[in-house]
């Protein structure tokens, strides 16, 4: 479950680009307007703007999770613990909305994260190492 949490934040970044580019009109009459400026006065595009950088915001999360997983075989508790600090306040503020998946990802990247803890202090404790 450890490599699969990184990539787990990969696929909803990508998935958060998809909607925004798919979904949207939104980048096309940017784009007609000539990007510069596009977006102040118009609530959704001020709106759609940010859910598409805010898989930015994702996608750095799960680069550098999965790099710290390939360099040091963990995953960082921080991940789980942002995963939630981004979640909880947006499922409370916004429901109908996809914090249900950034919840259940940082409770599972909090339990790997304890389990590989659990599973390191077995390994030191066994009488085999000296």
């Amino acid at each position: 479950m450890t490599r699969l949490i990184p990539r787990l934040v990969i696929g909803l970044a990508a998935l958060h680009f998809a909607v925004a580019l798919i979904a949207s009109s939104t980048f096309g009459d940017m784009a007609r307007d000539g990007f510069w400026n596009a977006a102040p006065g118009i609530p959704q595009r001020g709106y759609e703007m940010w859910f598409f950088l805010a898989g930015f915001g994702l996608l750095a999360l799960g680069t550098l999770s999965g790099r710290i997983v390939r360099d040091t075989g963990r995953l960082p508790a921080q991940l789980g613990w942002y995963l939630l600090a981004i979640g909880v306040p947006l499922q409370i503020l916004h429901p109908v909305s996809g914090a249900p998946a950034l919840i259940v990802l940082g409770v599972l990247a909090l339990i790997a994260t304890r389990r590989n803890s659990a599973e390191e202090s077995c390994r030191a404790a066994s009488p085999g190492n000296f």
